[in-house]
């Protein structure tokens, strides 16, 4: 079946090909630096955290983003639907601006909790709201090419953040990092003033009745998104894993996280050049393949990091794009928002297991001992992914009532 036309990118074919270019463009450089502030806090915040407060639970704190992002993740899919893609992608950029005093003001860790949670819910919104636009935008036999350009830059916002935020750290302290996070907001917001106020027809009764409040779970829960949506947990879990113990494990895991990340943009860049061309069922399976084969080599030979650090670039590169494009094939424009936000919950429930969840079983096993398991999952799981994906994925009628 041939993939049916996007409504709302119908919508604007009378546009000129210079205002279309100009949204993705917009959409993705907004994607590039808001991912570059949320990441500038990633090696600055624990020593903040420790040097404001004496045995204060770092974890936690660091750790409470996710929880924003994880529980009200579904509630932003219903306000993108409800209102609108840019009205909760402003929200989102607003809700990040309004809290940034709070990171200096926050008398004690508990507040400074409340405050990672006020900032998960902002990156559920604007994340959620760009990539939904996006989809919105482009014509499904290029879905999975420009979402390649899409986390090609959320990639890059991954390995400039850290950086950026440990010079600025370094040679200014924490309130320069602050103000550079505000300055990273502020770009953001005149990158979305272009974007449109994209309407969604209501014509018919049936999409009417399925933008009201229930969930769509008659999509959600069958396959392609239910597949695509427990892969890419297992993948998040995997990562979680990875991010939170491997300074545990190696000296110098920087290396192995700017070596991953660079692979990934290339990875990323190749799927926006030729997604189309590829079997989705491969991609998806090697991905997590690859994944678990670099946690597995790093358990046995953890001096061979470099190796491990590209064989996992090229699965954590591959994941995200490829599977986004079939739940966005599967997924009717009326209720895309919420689909999305289950998606992407998906993959902050896993990052949140893989980290916080995995903590007990450090405490009774050799680190190499916990990649091996992990590695292990990610083979495994491989092997139901290229089972699973080798059936047909039926692309959504937009003006049916699924």
């Amino acid at each position: 079946m041939q993939p049916s036309s996007n409504p709302i990118s119908d919508s604007f074919s009378n546009n000129s090909n210079r205002s279309h270019r100009l949204w993705l463009l917009c959409i993705c450089a907004g994607m590039l630096v808001y991912f570059t502030q949320v990441t500038a806090l990633f090696p600055v915040l624990p020593l903040y955290v420790t040097q404001r407060w004496h045995n204060a639970p770092v974890g936690f704190v660091v750790g409470a983003l996710a929880a924003g992002l994880l529980f009200f993740r579904p509630p932003i899919g219903w306000l993108i639907d409800r209102w609108g893609r840019k009205p909760v992608l402003l929200m989102g950029l607003g809700i990040m601006l309004a809290i940034l005093p709070l990171y200096l003001w926050s008398p004690n860790p508990f507040w400074l909790m409340g405050v990672r949670v006020l900032h998960g819910i902002s990156q559920a919104a604007f994340a959620t709201a760009s990539q939904t636009m996006l989809i919105d935008l482009v014509p499904a036999l290029r879905r999975t090419a420009m979402l390649g350009y899409l986390a090609m830059c959320n990639t890059i916002g991954y390995s400039l953040g850290p950086l950026l935020g440990s010079l600025v750290f370094g040679q200014a302290g924490f309130i320069a990092v602050v103000f550079l996070l505000a300055g990273s907001i502020v770009v953001s917001f005149a990158l979305s003033l272009p974007l449109p106020w994209l309407k969604i027809s209501r014509s018919k009764q049936s999409i009417e009745k399925q933008t009201e409040n229930s969930f769509p779970w008659n999509v959600i829960v069958r396959f392609p998104v239910r597949d695509a949506t427990l892969l890419f947990s297992i993948g998040s879990f995997l990562h979680g894993g990875v991010v939170t113990f491997l300074p545990l494990f190696v000296s110098n895991s920087a290396l192995f996280y700017s070596l991953n990340a660079l692979v990934a943009v290339l990875v990323r860049f190749g799927l926006g050049r030729w997604g189309n061309r590829v079997s989705q069922r491969w991609v998806v399976s090697m991905a997590i393949f690859c994944s678990g084969t670099a946690l597995i080599g790093l358990s046995i030979a953890p001096n061979l990091l470099i190796v491990w650090s590209l064989v996992y670039g090229l699965g954590f590169g591959s994941l995200f794009p490829v599977l986004s494009a079939i739940v966005s094939l599967a997924a009717p424009t009326a209720v895309r928002g919420r689909v999305y936000s289950i998606f992407l919950a998906g993959f902050d429930g896993g990052m949140t297991l893989g980290g916080a969840g995995v903590q007990s079983l450090v405490q009774m096993l050799p680190l190499s001992t916990l990649f091996l398991m992990l590695g292990g999952i990610g083979w495994g799981v491989s092997l139901i992914a290229f089972r699973q994906f080798a059936q047909p994925i039926v692309v959504s009628q937009p003006t049916e009532d699924n």
